[in-house]
This record gives C-alpha cells, structure tokens and sequence, in this order.
C-alpha cells in the first residue's frame, strides 16, 4: 500500500523531521559518536552505534574520560601550587594537585568503563 507524506496545510511544505512523538514510537538515532550532555548522558534518541565498534569504543572512552576529568577540575577550582621558602615552586608535587590527578584518574576509568558498557549494549555492526 503507498503513502502520501504528510503536508503542512499551512504551508504545503511536506514533513521533512520526525515529530517529538514519533521519534518516541521507533525512530532512534544512528551514531558513530554522541553527543553528551552535561552529566554525561547521550543526547540522542535511542541511540544505536554503528560502524567500526572499535573505533566507537575508542571514541566513547575518550570522550567520556575528558568530560570526566574536567568535571573534576570545575568541581577543585581554586587549588594553587604551594610555593616553598624562597618563593620558588617546591620540587615535590603538590599534594592537592597530586589528590586532583588521582581523583581524575579514578573518574577517567569510571568513564571508560561507561563507554565500554555503552557501545557493548548498543552497537549493532557497520550498517550492513
């Protein structure tokens, strides 16, 4: 049976994007890499990865971590580098920097493993 696309009776421009209620009865996006909010999430519907999972994978981990860390970095602003006697920086790192480094580390790895999580759960070949 043949459908006719749906015109706008106002302009007669026919319907060329998805309404927010049919995006929610099937339509889903397919990426290679998201987009991301704020807290991390996917900015997309129903995303479904696509292509290379590797190359998502190794995109996701990435992004992730970096969003990660800067988060801990907006979280510690204000820390500064503790300067010694003289004036000069101290030869020994600096334990609030060395705690921050740790911190994003450990948030760096909780982003990979998100990402990992991710692609593994949503990704469904090259597109073939």
């Amino acid at each position: 049976m043949a459908t006719t696309p749906k015109k706008d009776p106002a302009t007669g421009v026919l319907q060329d994007q998805p309404t927010p209620k049919a995006a929610e009865r099937g339509d889903h996006d397919r990426i290679v890499m998201a987009s991301r909010r704020a807290d991390g999430s996917m900015d997309q519907v129903d995303p479904e990865f696509i292509g290379d999972k590797d190359v998502a994978l190794a995109a996701a981990k990435e992004q992730l971590a970096v969003q990660a860390t800067s988060a801990v970095d907006v979280a510690a602003r204000g820390v500064t580098a503790e300067r010694d006697e003289g004036g000069a920086e101290s030869a020994e790192p600096d334990p609030d920097i060395k705690a921050l480094k740790d911190v994003q580390e450990k948030a760096a790895e909780a982003a990979e493993a998100r990402a990992e999580a991710e692609v593994n759960d949503r990704h469904q070949g090259l597109g073939d």
